[in-house]
């Protein structure tokens, strides 16, 4: 009596493996970045001198290397010759705000991480399934 088991396609499937995840991986912190990118700029403030300088000054990118990823948000509205920044000002120091948040990078990340997290584990299953998982 013999028993017999195919594994040609969990091989496959594992060979798969790496290149579906990182695939995953960058689409899935590509949306989270477009998300916090969107959401900060929709909250921020607007400063009638500046004319929604700070709103497009904010940037987002997504960075990853062997070890891991990660998405990062800035702001850096400077203006002057002394390059005084007006982002710096509001969200670390003691600007005031008459409209928008004063922490406008931090809110959309504190309120949306679980968003996010759902976001990053469905692409990944998503791109396994592909692979044949």
């Amino acid at each position: 009596m013999e028993f017999h088991i195919d594994l040609s396609q969990m091989t496959q499937a594992l060979k798969k493996s790496p290149d579906a995840v990182g695939k995953a991986l960058l689409t899935g912190l590509t949306d989270v970045k477009n998300d916090w990118k969107a959401e900060s700029v929709d909250i921020a403030p607007i400063a009638k001198k500046l004319g929604g300088t700070l709103r497009r000054s904010i940037d987002a990118e997504v960075f990853t290397d062997g070890e891991g990823a990660s998405v990062e948000i800035t702001a850096n509205a400077t203006r002057g010759t002394r390059k005084f920044n007006y982002a710096y000002y509001i969200h670390e120091g003691n600007g005031n705000v008459l409209s928008g948040e004063k922490k406008f990078l931090d809110k959309p990340a504190m309120e949306s991480k679980e968003k996010w997290r759902r976001w990053l584990e469905d692409e990944i299953q998503s791109e396994l399934r592909k692979a044949g998982w």
